[in-house]
This record gives C-alpha cells, structure tokens and sequence, in this order.
C-alpha cells in the first residue's frame, strides 16, 4: 500500500456513513480493489475506522458551513486535500483551492471536471495545486498560493496529513498558514495526541502500515500534543474536540465505549489573530 491508497479508502469509509460523514458524493470514488482492501484493515486495526473518518468529515463539514455562511463566501484551502469533497457540499459563492500531490491531484481534476459535465457534481470554483510538503519551501508555497486567493475570509482543513509528517515540515505549514492567512481566519487541523503511542490499537496501526507500504513511500507516524496548537504563532486555539467525544454527540449507539480502543484522533480550531 502507498500513502496515496488512503485518499480512496477514507472516501469508501466516508461513503459507507454517509448520513453522518454527510458526504453524498464520496461514493463517486469507490471502486473494487480498495472495497478489496478495508475488510482486512478494519479487521487488522479497528473495526470503528469507517465511522470514526465520517465523523472526521462531519466536524469539518459542520465547521465550514458555518464560517462561509457567516462570511458570506471565502476561500477554502483543503492542504493534502486526498478526495474529499467540502466544496461540493458549500455554497456556490464559496472558492476552493485543492493541494496534494501531482499523481492525486492530477487524477482528481480529471475525474471532477468528467463528473462535473455528467451532471454528478454542481459546478463549484476550484483550484488545483500540486506541493510536496517535505521538500517545496514555505516561500514557494506562499508565493503561489498568494496568486490564487482571490476571495477572503480563509479557512484551512490540514486533515489526515499529520501523520505523515514530521515536526519540520508541521512548523513549515504553519509559517505558510500565518502568511497567506488574515485575523480571523481559522485553520482546522487533525493529528493523534502522545498518549495514543500506548494503545495496542495504534500499535496494530503501524504494524498494518510497516506491514503493506510500499518501502519507497515511508511516512513519519507523528504524534503532536495538544499544547502544541496553543503555542502556534500567530494563532489562538478556538475548539479542541476528538473523534470519541464526535461519537457521543452524533453517534451516540455506535458502541464506542473506550477512547483507548479507537484510533481517536483530536481536532482542533485555531483562529488567526
């Protein structure tokens, strides 16, 4: 498996909750080979990865209705943006600029603008861009992301790209964030706290992924406490939740009974001062 391989499996867990994910268009990307692949990763990990994904997309989704609605429109910046599908589900008025890799990012504009004439999607404003967070400079970045933001206010989704990282490359995605960013803009960022490092079930985790990459896509399976975020130049921390506490409010009989047996990842709001 490599990394790319997780931008079509968390869509098929997306899509198999989709009244909670509430992302009708994420069945547009599943195909047989990754429906081949997630029985044995939800055997081999954790059975609750499918929900707790959806529930991912349900706080970002709840969060990015609510800030375009209040500012009438904007943009929104989607840093490792896989195949997710926010933009769809906005407000027309609402410009989206999507950054991955070439090979994802390639395929994605592809397969939308196709889907886009088929009448599957409405017609949204979107951008691509494609950066290698490890190696482009933060000056690269900001300069290109400088010439496509042409509607403000900004909120950005650094979702499921944490953990691929290190805390070098973390530091240079922030730098870029507090450079393109103006006060109250809002950044919402998702990363497993230190003390999932002790669960067995982060343990199966790595050993799943140790077991199936590709020894040529390797990753740095980053950790980031939550004091980090209240740290961070230039912003203030907003909202601290995780994906436990999701389960509760939105999915309350879904028998998730201890945070320790779940890959609980911990979303955070911070807002540009």
């Amino acid at each position: 498996m490599q990394i790319h391989e997780t931008a079509f499996i968390v869509s098929t867990y997306r899509s198999y909750h989709e009244s909670v994910s509430k992302d009708i268009y994420a069945k547009l990307w599943n195909n047989p080979k990754t429906e081949a692949l997630i029985p044995d990763i939800l055997n081999s990990v954790s059975s609750k990865e499918a929900i707790l994904h959806s529930l991912r997309n349900r706080f970002f989704y709840e969060n990015l209705q609510s800030f375009f609605k209040k500012n009438s429109g904007g943009t929104l910046i989607n840093f490792g943006a896989g195949f997710s599908m926010y933009q769809f589900l906005l407000d027309p008025t609402v410009s989206t600029i999507e950054i991955d890799k070439e090979d994802i990012i390639e395929y994605k504009r592809k397969r939308i603008h196709f889907w886009t004439i088929e009448g599957k999607l409405p017609k949204r404003d979107t951008s691509y861009i494609s950066f290698d967070f490890n190696h482009d400079s933060a000056e690269t970045m900001v300069n290109e992301l400088k010439k496509m933001i042409h509607q403000k206010p900004i909120f950005i989704v650094l979702e499921g790209v944490l953990f691929f990282l290190d805390q070098k490359v973390t530091h240079k995605l922030f730098k870029v964030f507090e450079d393109i960013q103006s006060a109250g803009d809002l950044v919402g960022s998702v990363s497993y706290i230190p003390e999932i490092e002790k669960t067995n079930v982060y343990k199966r985790l790595l050993h799943y992924f140790n077991s199936h990459n590709s020894t040529n896509d390797s990753f740095a399976h980053q950790t980031i406490p939550t004091s980090y975020y209240t740290q961070i130049n230039g912003y203030r921390l907003k909202e601290h939740t995780h994906e436990y506490e999701l389960s509760k409010l939105y999915t309350p009989d879904a028998q998730i009974d201890n945070p320790n047996d779940i890959l609980n990842e911990h979303l955070y709001l911070l807002e540009r001062v």
